[in-house]
């Protein structure tokens, strides 16, 4: 059964006995029948891979075929398993309706993401009936309190109970549980209204690109620098408390807090600073002081046309929350997308100010391994006039790590390799086991956010 059915505001049937399902409709005895056959021990087949959530918690629902071609699903409570499509497994029945999962360690061709898991057992899965797609035929009409609703599989026509009522041609998918109930299974189409993915659609076309983003930065500063008497008091300090607010390189190449401070005043976490108070971080936090020189440059109608750049700031906050909210999903969403964490930092050196991406990813391979056992992938973006683009790709486990960098200049490639020795040494004085480190030449782009209409958003994962 799966517990957070009610959060649907639909459950079909609820209170009818086995024997009454059976008699009301043929298509819920071929599914009592179909758990019902299931073996002892069964070769299955995965066929695909479902998230939603129940009880603030997440769950998985594997959709199975036996080697009868039996379809059937495994309600997976535990952490999620990393499966492709086409994975087989053995079944093994441990209890009524409870299974484990062991999956094969000779399939030909397999993937990166089924080798992790291969050899391995999974335990206390549910079994419960294939799902199918019911329809409702008619609008529901109210009956004690709930509403009894015509539907129909494609085949046969039936009557369910729910809690709410339907309209004529809403969709719901369900499944028979082991206590053979009827439950609904969230629709994959119910989060395309979800306010973050709205929210999203907003944001998305009015944001400023990378390099938009970093001309910006670089116009501030010079105005900054120039100490323009066209802006107001108010904006001058508000100017002045961005720009120095801005990390400085030589600060971070020689301290991991001041690395950490920086990634935690570089917009995405800002409305977590405004609720903790903390005073040192709110005054340097970016989307903050970006807002704050934004609301004053508009308070100013002097300002909006002395060809202060208001609405690239405006857009540059629009950047930073594109990058909130592709962070953020429904816990009932199907099938989502990840993305990593990114972070985008702009970096003062000297007079210069570059703006520097770094993505943090755990690797999908190690959900069932401990904290500390994670393998982490981070990425890093460069580009600087003198270097042009390049990236750090960097695996981390424990005290194992490789690198790999990528470069469009041939020149950079060049300086990259002449320093990779004295690299590699000062990783290994501080007992880091580098496991890999190359260079190699390639074009690079800019990531791009993706769609949302077809696309989820993920948690933030640190």
């Amino acid at each position: 059964m799966i517990p957070d059915i009610k959060n649907t505001n639909h459950q079909a049937l609820p209170g009818k006995t086995p024997s009454s399902l059976s008699a009301q409709t043929g298509t819920i005895s071929q599914l009592q029948s179909e758990i019902k056959l299931i073996q002892s021990l069964s070769l299955i087949k995965v066929q695909g891979s479902e998230s939603l959530s129940f009880q603030g918690k997440p769950a998985q629902l594997l959709s199975v075929t036996t080697n009868q071609q039996q379809p059937l699903t495994l309600i997976n409570t535990g952490p999620r398993i990393p499966v492709d499509s086409q994975q087989t497994a053995e079944l093994t029945l441990t209890a009524k309706h409870q299974a484990s999962l062991t999956f094969s360690d000779n399939k030909p061709n397999s993937s990166i993401q089924s080798n992790a898991i291969q050899g391995s057992t999974i335990n206390n899965l549910s079994v419960a009936s294939r799902i199918i797609s019911l329809t409702a035929l008619s609008a529901s009409s109210s009956t004690n309190g709930s509403y009894l609703t015509s539907v129909s599989d494609g085949n046969n026509q039936f009557q369910i109970t729910s809690q709410t009522p339907l309209q004529k041609g809403d969709s719901v998918r369900v499944l028979l549980d082991s206590n053979n109930q009827l439950q609904v299974i969230p629709n994959k189409t119910t989060v395309a209204s979800a306010p973050q993915i709205d929210a999203l659609k907003q944001s998305l076309p009015k944001q400023l690109s990378a390099p938009e983003m970093s001309q910006l930065i670089k116009q501030l500063q010079e105005i900054n620098n120039t100490a323009s008497t066209s802006l107001s008091p108010q904006s001058q300090r508000a100017l002045a408390q961005l720009i120095q607010s801005l990390p400085a390189l030589e600060q971070l190449t020689q301290s991991p807090s001041a690395m950490k401070h920086a990634i935690q005043t570089s917009g995405p976490f800002a409305e977590s600073l405004l609720k903790n108070a903390n005073i040192n971080e709110l005054n340097t936090d970016l989307k903050l002081n970006l807002t704050r020189l934004e609301n004053t440059t508009n308070d100013s109608p002097v300002q909006r046309s002395n060809n202060f750049p208001t609405e690239q700031v405006a857009n540059a906050i629009e950047r930073i929350t594109t990058n909130q909210l592709r962070h953020f999903s429904d816990l009932n969403q199907v099938n989502a997308q990840t993305y990593p964490l990114q972070i985008e930092l702009p970096i003062k050196d000297n007079q210069n100010t570059s703006l520097v991406q770094l993505q943090i990813d755990q690797d999908t391979h190690d959900n069932a391994v401990p904290d500390h056992e994670r393998r982490w992938l981070v990425k890093l973006n460069f580009d600087f006039e003198e270097t042009g683009r390049f990236e750090v790709r960097t695996s981390i486990q424990e005290n194992k790590v490789g690198i790999l960098f990528a470069a469009e200049n041939t020149d950079t490639i060049k300086a990259i390799k002449q320093q990779m020795g004295k690299l590699k040494q000062q990783l290994i004085d501080k007992n880091i086991d580098v496991q890999r480190l190359d260079v190699f030449q390639t074009k690079l782009q800019e990531d791009k956010p993706k769609s949302p209409t077809q696309t989820s958003l993920i948690d933030v994962r640190t």
